[in-house]
């Protein structure tokens, strides 16, 4: 196929070109009366914002250029089948659990998953087996699975249907995702990969292959995260074998609109012929950008970079991540994150106790890449030598007892209680700091002191912890009766 291609785009155009009176939704009628959004973004947006009109396709039942953008997509992403997704890769997370897990089967998954893998085991009713993942420890970051601790988990839970995997984490570890598909398979376990933040990978040699051409059965890639399209556009893309077609797009339409924007669409496919095309030339040169930057900040004083070869055997890092260690500075991740942004103008993609995190995308240049190099030199002559370093404890991806199933705590009755007082309780909520969106608490675990001390750092420390508690300091458990 050509990847030159983009038959929406085209579409597009030769609707706008009939001219065509709308008496069909939206109600903006193509951006007839102007107001403040389209003084901002401008009337074309408008003009391409429609709903499926003669000519366009139908997202439900493709059968024209829906249908071979979408072919279009799965040849690039070298799978056999992919879908468009406009409510970004949780929605996708949520459909892949959805097709292969049922209430009561179990279904291992890293500790350090995203929270929409949560949201996906209430509504499924699946049963979790959360397994711990290495651990970076100069860094206090989680990393991806071995294949040896998988099949450990695989041997004690020889009925689990489905492995969830995370490839690459956010920090960019990428576990031997090819072997531990293979030995997966050999079990029947259907493989699914969240791979929201490696959605570039595949489109040039200096990249990790993506998970959906080592073989796995269900991958999500963000597109909008580092390949371009607009946010909360993903895709969701699939090979034929343990999970089937039909399965898939049952739940594609249960969890998706029945009005996607075209707008977003449009942008998917754009960002697909833009890495097909030249998505090789773009990050040769930015993983080569990438690479000498962090070798000049790892001079810096005060600050250490996660090399892309450092970490377990068998398990690498996506050369696109840049992780930085800023204790040394005497600040903490949730300082540099702040700072960066009121000083330099700088917005890192997510703050830790020990590090910062720049993520580098398809839009990214020399010059955007080589601006934290300036950045970060003015702030170690600011901070170096003038603090102490911090005293960051080890990172710990503890797995508490599952007292309930997440379905069953999330649909408890529930009180809301001190979280001084909450140890030994069941959480009924979960809570998180986002980004990046992986739990402290899950609804069911059981809530312990180790969970309680993150709890507290973090709120002291950080504005995004997320929870379902109104009061900073109260937290939800299941209401075992005794209040």
């Amino acid at each position: 196929m050509d990847q030159n291609a983009t038959p929406i785009i085209d579409a597009l155009r030769e609707f706008d070109k009939k001219k065509i009176t709308s008496y069909d939704v939206p109600g903006h009628k193509r951006g007839i009366r102007e107001d403040d959004f389209q003084k901002l973004v401008g009337k074309e947006v408008f003009l391409m914002d429609v709903n499926a009109p003669v000519g366009l396709d139908t997202f439900a039942h493709p059968k024209g250029v829906v249908k071979e953008s979408l072919d279009l997509a799965a040849e690039a992403y070298k799978a056999d089948n992919a879908f468009y997704l406009v409510n970004g890769s949780s929605s996708g997370v949520q459909i892949m659990i959805m097709t292969v897990c049922y209430d009561g089967e179990k279904i291992l998954i890293p500790r350090n998953a995203h929270k929409s893998v949560t949201n996906a085991l209430i509504l499924s009713g699946a049963i979790p087996v959360f397994m711990e993942p290495e651990i970076n420890q100069h860094f206090a970051i989680a990393s991806g699975m071995t294949l040896q601790t998988i099949q450990k988990y695989v041997e004690e839970n020889p009925d689990a249907k489905a492995l969830f995997l995370v490839y690459p984490t956010y920090y960019g570890a990428c576990a031997d995702l090819e072997r531990i598909i293979e030995y997966a398979h050999s079990k029947d376990i259907v493989v699914m990969v969240d791979q929201a933040h490696g959605a570039h990978f595949s489109f040039s040699s200096a990249l990790p292959k993506s998970a959906a051409e080592l073989g796995a059965d269900l991958v999500v890639a963000s597109t909008h995260k580092t390949g371009g399209s607009l946010t909360q556009s993903a895709m969701l893309l699939h090979n034929e074998g343990l999970v089937k077609y039909h399965s898939v797009k049952k739940r594609v339409l249960m969890f998706h609109t029945t009005s996607p924007s075209y707008l977003l669409l449009a942008s998917l496919e754009s960002a697909r012929k833009l890495l097909a095309t030249q998505g090789d030339a773009i990050f040769h040169e930015l993983v080569h950008e990438c690479r000498k930057l962090k070798k000049e900040i790892s001079k810096i004083p005060g600050l250490s970079v996660l090399d892309e070869n450092e970490g377990v055997e068998s398990m690498s890092y996506d050369p696109t991540k840049i992780v930085i260690n800023v204790t040394k500075l005497g600040l903490d991740g949730f300082d540099v994150y702040d700072i960066m942004f009121e000083k330099y103008g700088i917005q890192l993609e997510l703050a830790e106790p020990t590090i910062v995190l720049a993520v580098i995308g398809v839009g990214d240049t020399k010059e955007t890449i080589w601006k934290l190099a300036d950045a970060f030199k003015d702030l170690a002559e600011t901070y170096y030598g003038k603090y102490e370093m911090l005293d960051i404890p080890e990172e710990i991806v503890y797995v508490p007892p599952q007292k309930m199933s997440p379905r069953q705590a999330f649909y408890a009755d529930k009180v809301s209680v001190e979280i001084g007082e909450a140890v030994g309780r069941i959480a009924a909520e979960a809570v998180m700091i986002y980004p990046p969106g992986i739990p402290i608490c899950i609804p069911g675990e059981l809530i312990t002191a180790e969970t309680i001390e993150e709890i507290l750092y973090c709120q002291e420390n950080s504005d995004c912890v997320q929870k379902d508690s109104k009061e900073k300091n109260h937290i939800l458990v299941v209401d075992e009766g005794e209040e």
